[in-house]
C-alpha cells in the first residue's frame, strides 16, 4: 500500500461512490438516477449507481470565473447562471461578468461533446434524482446542477458526496437542498488527499470521460 493510499480518506474514487451509493440508497426510492457533475463527481457517481441498482448520467457545469474576482458561481447545462448572492457586481465589472458566463457556457459546450457526444442528458421527469460530486470545497456547480435539475421536472432531488466542507453544506441547506455527505469538514480546503486514486487531474478527466461515454 502507497503512502498515499494509507492516508487517503477513501481508497478510489469509486470505492467511495459504492460507499455513498449505500448511504443515499436508503433515502432515495426507484425510480431514481444518479447524475455525475463532470468532471469530478463522474467515477463517484459510476460507483453510486452500481450500489444503488440505478440509472446513471453525467450532468456537465462549468464555473464562473471573473479576473482578479475568481470563482462566483457556475453554469450547468443550458440553464440559467448561478452566482454568488455575496457578490454585488459594480458598473465596471458588468461586461468581465458577461464574459465569464460565456466563457462558462461555451466550456459546458465543449464539455458535453467531450462526455456525452451527441447524446441528451436522460429524461430526469418523475425520477429521483441523485446529482454528486467527489471532493466539495465550492458549493456552485452543485447549485448549478440541481437548480438545472429541477427545471426538467423530476419528483425530488438531493446532492450526495463522499466529502464537503460545512461551509459548502450550509450553502446548500440555505437553498434547501438536502446533502448527503459521510464525511463534513470543518476545514474549509477540505481534505488534503480525500481519494488514493493518483492526483492527476489529467488522468482523473481521462477516466471519467470513459466512464461517461460508457454510461450511454
Amino acid at each position: 500500500m502507497t503512502t498515499a493510499t494509507a492516508e487517503a480518506l477513501y481508497p478510489t474514487r469509486s470505492g467511495a461512490g459504492a460507499l455513498l451509493g449505500r448511504q443515499v440508497y436508503k433515502r432515495v426510492t426507484q425510480p431514481a438516477l444518479v447524475l455525475g457533475i463532470t468532471p469530478t463527481g463522474v467515477e463517484v457517481a459510476a460507483g453510486a449507481s452500481k450500489a444503488m441498482g440505478c440509472s446513471f448520467d453525467v450532468i456537465v457545469a462549468a464555473h464562473v470565473r471573473v479576473e482578479n474576482l475568481g470563482i462566483i458561481g457556475a453554469v450547468a447545462e443550458d440553464a440559467d447562471a448561478v452566482l454568488d448572492p455575496d457578490f454585488h457586481p459594480r458598473f465596471g465589472v458588468m461586461d468581465a461578468l458577461n464574459e465569464g458566463i460565456d466563457k462558462a457556457r461555451r466550456a459546458v459546450k465543449t464539455e458535453r461533446l467531450l462526455f456525452r457526444g451527441p447524446r441528451p442528458l436522460r429524461s430526469v421527469e418523475g425520477m429521483n434524482v441523485v446529482v454528486v460530486d467527489g471532493h466539495l470545497v465550492s458549493p456552485w456547480k452543485v447549485l448549478a446542477a440541481v437548480d438545472a435539475v429541477r427545471k426538467m421536472e423530476p419528483a425530488t432531488v438531493l446532492a450526495a458526496a463522499p466529502v464537503a466542507t460545512q461551509a459548502v453544506q450550509d450553502r446548500l441547506r440555505a437553498r434547501r437542498i438536502e446533502l448527503v455527505c459521510p464525511a463534513v469538514l470543518m476545514d474549509a480546503a477540505g481534505h488534503a488527499n480525500p481519494f488514493g486514486d493518483p492526483q492527476d487531474p489529467s488522468a482523473e478527466r481521462l477516466r471519467s470521460i470513459v466512464v461517461a461515454r460508457e454510461a450511454a
